[in-house]
Order: structure tokens, then C-alpha cells, then sequence
């Protein structure tokens, strides 16, 4: 295993900008991560390590992680204390840190089928947000997250910490035009709007069918009304309290349970 130990590597500048620049992610088709937890989940679902940078202290404590990195290709490498503070994006990086290769995943809409039970992210701009959402999906069992084109990353470090590896697991498509996309969806699906609205349908008093798309808005803003229009259904979560609304996660996690959860015999 090679040492570096220069700021000016290379290696080690891609791997700062990989994880501050969307549009080098996007350019390249890699992505960073760092800490052992994300490298174990990215290691157990396939994705493809092209380069993982490691220090003394991280290669004493997981030996088996650097072994099973070198053995699926990756090129592995020894960094001094002083690259880890350069490396680190997020300040609890253990000394892990690993250049990727994104996952083929971002399925177009038409490919989803006529069933299903799927979360639509309309214009979430905030990663630990969209993050948590997946992690909800997949913990409770959905069949697949949508994101529209102005979502934040999937591939952000911030998205990807937030997942805690549902992002390598949860089958994601992306809408380039959500308006048509969920008139589109609402030719075989149940398409449900959620807003902050009295008069609409509280979400405890639907009964969701095996072809559902819950459609989340943005976290300010909620959905616009072009998009509501856009759904079959509107629904609402009721609250007894005087909070006018809850964080987005939070929502998406108690309307994605609703819409799971086994039916009651």
C-alpha cells in the first residue's frame, strides 16, 4: 500500500472536490464518501470503490474493510493525520475516506411500472431531509423514491450520512417534469398530494391501495398548487397542537408509515 502524504496528490484534490461539487459528481460519475459506516453499507450493496484512502490508526482498527476493498479493485492508500483534517467533510471521518463510482440508479419515470407504492420528493433542497426520507422507505418498505430535477444531491455527502446506506438500497427515479410526469402516474396510480390544508382528506381516514404515489413537497414552500392539481387525492396530516406544519422528514415518515402499515384484519 502506497503513503501520501502531499495536500497537492491528486488523488487527494478529486477527492475534496468530489465531495463539495455536484456538478464534478455529476461530470465524473463518482462520488466521495468517508466513515467506516457508509464505506461497510457501500461495501455489502456493490458499489464499486475506486480508490480508498486510509490512516495508520483506521487500517489498524478495520483491516478486514481495507482487504475486502483491495480485493473488489479499489486502490487502497496510506494518509497522514494533517490529509485527514483536509479530507474531512463532516469532522467524524475516522480516517475512511473513498472515491466511488455513482451506482447506475437514477431510473427514468417510465420505467416504473403500473404498481407499487412510491414517495414523489417535489423541490426538497435540504440533504438531511431527503436523506431520512430514504432511510424511511426503506426501513418501512416502499417500493421506490422519485426525486424531481430540482431535488438536492442523492450523492451529497450530507444525503448520504442522512441514509445511513438506504441510498444504496432504495430504487430512485428521477422526474424531469413532475406536472406531466404525475398526470402520467395517475393513469394507473393513486396519485396523493400532501398539504397543510383542514379540508383535506386526513391521512388516517384513507385507505391507500397497492398503487400508491405519496408526493412530499418542498420544505418551505410545501407543493405548489400546480402540482397539487396535478394529484388524484390531497391529504393532510391532522394536529391537535398549534404547530402550523412539521419538518418534511418527519411528515414523509408519518404518511409513508400510513401507507404501509399492514392492513388490519
Amino acid at each position: 500500500m502506497n503513503q501520501i502524504t502531499s495536500k497537492e496528490n491528486k488523488g487527494i484534490k478529486e477527492y475534496v472536490k468530489l465531495a463539495k461539487s455536484r456538478s464534478f459528481r455529476e461530470e465524473t460519475g463518482w462520488f466521495a464518501l468517508e466513515t467506516v459506516k457508509l464505506l461497510q453499507e457501500a461495501l455489502q450493496s456493490g458499489v464499486e470503490i475506486l480508490r480508498l484512502y486510509v490512516t495508520p490508526a483506521l487500517l489498524d482498527a478495520h483491516p478486514e474493510l481495507v482487504e475486502q476493498a483491495q480485493a473488489s479493485g479499489a486502490e487502497c492508500s496510506l494518509i497522514s493525520q494533517e490529509l485527514e483534517g483536509k479530507m474531512s467533510q463532516t469532522g467524524n471521518s475516522r480516517g475512511c475516506f473513498a472515491i466511488c463510482k455513482r451506482l447506475d440508479k437514477l431510473h427514468h419515470i417510465d420505467k416504473i411500472g403500473k404498481k407499487g407504492r412510491f414517495l414523489f420528493l417535489n423541490g426538497l433542497q435540504d440533504n438531511g431531509n431527503v436523506g431520512t426520507i430514504l432511510r424511511t422507505a426503506d426501513a418501512l418498505g416502499a417500493d421506490g423514491v422519485i426525486l424531481s430535477k430540482d431535488c438536492c444531491d442523492l450523492y451529497s455527502l450530507k444525503t448520504l450520512r442522512a441514509a445511513m446506506g438506504s441510498a444504496f438500497r432504495v430504487k430512485v427515479y428521477r422526474s424531469f417534469h413532475p406536472k406531466e410526469d404525475l398526470l402520467f402516474l395517475g393513469k394507473d396510480f393513486d396519485t396523493c398530494a400532501a398539504v397543510v390544508d383542514r379540508d383535506a382528506c386526513p391521512v388516517t381516514a384513507l385507505s391507500f391501495g397497492d398503487s400508491t404515489v405519496l408526493v412530499i413537497g418542498n420544505e418551505g414552500n410545501g407543493l405548489p398548487e400546480e402540482i397539487v392539481s396535478c394529484c388524484r387525492t390531497r391529504i393532510t396530516i391532522p394536529m391537535a397542537g398549534k404547530a402550523e406544519s412539521l419538518n418534511a422528514a418527519m411528515a414523509a415518515g408519518i404518511l409513508t408509515w400510513e401507507m404501509l402499515r399492514p392492513k388490519q384484519p
